[in-house]
């Protein structure tokens, strides 16, 4: 695949939230495409560094890898042999860039987050973390010095280790804020669909104190987190349930993508089963109501369908996409009275009557859903030499 290419999804402001792509790209499109790099293996991260080169992690390659965006050669900057991968969603992750990197400060810091095998924390773990499928797989964030002369990257410092993963919906990305915490996506973990449908999504489940105080990150899926740069919890993180945690917003489904604007505003995309891909601003301890709702409480083509509380045993059940079984219970939208966030664009909201199930996809049906699977998001600034019409747009990458 190529490391480079233009977004799949282009949204222009936001006030065309619901029409569709081509309704909101005007005129003659004058974009070209071309081959930078290839052959990298699962480029997942791409972030531009302060030494003018892309810098990309490898999601099964291990690599931390500096691309020169003018000749496309590459060089890397570390392999990781810690870092496993099994699945299709794990692996070498999200990175940040310290922002005084190469500043001549001493804060030459790149910070990468992957999955790892944790066989001590496993063993040990408590009767909720035995729910997992992956039992002895987990997320960690690692601090690593970049040597300048050398162009590599070594010294790694495990920031906080112990974080779920799961071989679905495991989110991932990573950026430091304005305010210099680290912010962090952990997804669903895929629960109560496909392989993973007989269990429950703990995308509401909050931290107990006690998990918090004994390094517990059970109730961490499904949640954006707000880290110091060593790992702590920030003072002024939000109070949920009356704990201080890492969590800093909750009720999320796979949130892939997260990017700051220059007035601090933090802005998600975060996908959506058959419909709603959204966009969100994150708003401290808020909840964003997954898995009660997608997109908007409109009651439009999504019901939470809770297949592992089905009368029938969910051993016994197919699970299905298109058709929920008698014995699964099922909620509405409209049902769901707790407070939470809508999101300010969705992508797409459909009629409760769409057709899911189209034969142009040969079986392929998820082709055909009205959805992009949302994945990285960046905020785009009006610059002097910049694009021209885009002026503090929102640019999303599709899957």
């Amino acid at each position: 695949m190529a490391a480079i290419l233009p977004a799949s999804a282009l949204f222009f402001g936001l006030v065309w939230a619901q029409d569709a792509p081509d309704s909101v790209l005007k005129g003659t499109k004058q974009f070209r495409k071309s081959v930078l790099a290839s052959g990298l293996a699962g480029p997942w991260e791409l972030t531009w560094g302060p030494d003018n080169k892309l810098w990309v992690t490898e999601r099964t390659g291990k690599r931390v890898t500096r691309i020169d965006p003018v000749s496309g050669e590459r060089t890397v900057a570390i392999t990781i042999d810690e870092v496993l991968a099994p699945g299709s969603q794990d692996g070498l992750l999200g990175m940040a860039l310290h922002p005084e990197l190469l500043q001549g400060t001493g804060n030459d810091y790149v910070y990468v987050a992957y999955s790892y095998v944790d066989q001590a924390r496993g063993a040990n773990a408590n009767v909720t973390d035995a729910r997992s499928p992956y039992r002895y797989l987990y997320n960690k964030i690692v601090r690593l010095t970049y040597d300048k002369a050398a162009g590599t990257l070594g010294n790694p410092v495990v920031v906080i280790a112990g974080l779920p993963v799961g071989n679905d919906h495991v989110s991932g990305r990573l950026k430091i804020g304005p305010d210099r915490k680290l912010y962090f996506t952990v997804g669903d973990q895929g629960h109560d669909q496909l392989g993973n449908f007989c269990l429950p999504t703990l995308a509401q489940l909050l931290p107990t104190q006690e998990e918090v105080t004994n390094k517990i990150y059970l109730a961490y899926v499904g949640k954006s987190l707000r880290l110091n740069l060593d790992g702590s919890i920030p003072a002024d993180n939000p109070k949920l349930a009356g704990v201080v945690s890492h969590v800093y917003t909750y009720g999320h489904r796979n949130m892939q993508g997260i990017d700051f604007g220059p007035d601090g505003t933090l802005y998600a995309s975060e996908q959506g089963p058959k419909t709603d891909d959204e966009i969100n601003i994150l708003k401290p301890g808020s909840n964003y109501g997954w898995p009660h709702v997608a997109g908007f409480k409109d009651d439009k083509a999504y019901e939470y369908a809770r297949w592992a509380d089905a009368t029938t045993p969910c051993a016994q059940l197919r699970f299905s996409d298109l058709k929920i079984d008698p014995s699964v219970p099922r909620e509405a939208e409209s049902s769901y009275t707790k407070p939470f966030v809508e999101p300010i664009a969705t992508m797409f909201t459909v009629p409760s009557d769409f057709n899911f199930h189209d034969p142009a996809c040969r079986g392929v049906d998820f082709i055909c859903w009205p959805t992009i699977a949302a994945s990285s998001i960046e905020y785009y600034p009006k610059k002097t030499q910049g694009i021209p019409g885009w002026d503090r747009v929102l640019l999303v990458t599709a899957l």
